[in-house]
């Protein structure tokens, strides 16, 4: 299955804030990606979505927000009675800087920086955020020209200061440590990224930058909140799921691509992420829905 890169939808050609209701038999996506934040509520209909490495079953009223580039899909899979309902989703898309370049730079703007940060990953709005969500969208699908952006700048400041969002794809699915992070850490990521398929041992990274095992260590999951094995673990198995959707690659080969000593530590590793073995995730994400 190949990732697509999504045209800008139309719309954007006369609105800041591109929204659009989507109905009928589908959501009329395939497996995609595109700059455009992205913020969608299922209202009724759909069985999964697809985001980064994670697929999960759709229910009424799912509420997301998607950063830049994060590859996903929405499905209605027709194949079954209980499973034929047509969608009805609210779709918003907006680019990261609508309000200019430097506007995220403002010390004030921090909430929103650290939520734009976070939604490389997706997230799930939950609770008392998702039910005001639910209800402003409905507004902006009313909304035009700057009414409607003030409505999306009224939303993004409710979600980041909730706590009712959680994480969607696995961390390792965007290499990327925390904003805050130090240059040594850093540097350590990047090694990592460049040698995933080789055996990676904190006592070589530690030298490289240039501090004891212990300080490393501590450093490390400070900066990514994982611990170097949890880290290159879940860098490897996300780099498995874009192999088993988008290539036709053995589990075998697919293991040594992503540094795994052997298929059967791979299979084990990978179940325990994700819950199924490769080969099923492989069926379930190329299903078409």
């Amino acid at each position: 299955m190949k990732l697509t890169l999504e045209k800008p939808s139309p719309l954007a050609a006369t609105e800041v804030v591109a929204c659009e209701i989507v109905r009928g038999a589908d959501f009329g996506c395939v497996w995609h990606h595109h700059p455009e934040f992205e913020i969608t509520l299922v209202k009724r209909g759909g069985t999964e979505r697809w985001v980064g490495d994670k697929l999960t079953p759709l229910k009424r009223g799912d509420l997301v927000l998607l950063g830049s580039d994060l590859p996903h899909d929405y499905r209605n899979d027709r194949g079954t009675a209980r499973r034929a309902k047509n969608v009805e989703a609210i779709v918003v898309q907006f680019m990261p800087h609508l309000l200019g370049a430097d506007w995220l730079r403002h010390a004030s703007m921090k909430p929103v920086q650290q939520l734009f940060h976070r939604a490389r990953l997706g997230l799930e709005v939950r609770g008392a955020t998702r039910q005001r969500a639910a209800q402003r969208l409905a507004q902006i699908a009313k909304a035009k020209g700057l009414r409607r952006v003030v409505l999306l700048l009224d939303l993004l400041d409710d979600f980041a200061q909730s706590k009712e969002l959680r994480e969607i794809a696995s961390p390792g699915f965007h290499a990327a440590i925390g904003s805050a992070s130090s240059d040594r850490i850093g540097t350590a990521v990047a090694h990592i990224e460049a040698h995933l398929t080789e055996p990676i041992y904190v006592p070589a990274l530690a030298t490289m930058t240039g501090l004891s095992e212990s300080a490393f260590s501590r450093l490390f999951k400070s900066c990514t909140r994982r611990t170097v094995p949890q880290y290159v673990n879940e860098l490897r198995i996300a780099r498995a799921c874009r192999l088993l959707a988008e290539t036709d690659q053995t589990v075998s080969q697919i293991a040594d691509a992503c540094g795994y000593p052997t298929p059967a530590h791979f299979q084990r590793q990978f179940h325990r992420h994700q819950k199924r073995s490769p080969l099923l995730y492989r069926s379930a994400v190329r299903k078409q829905g």
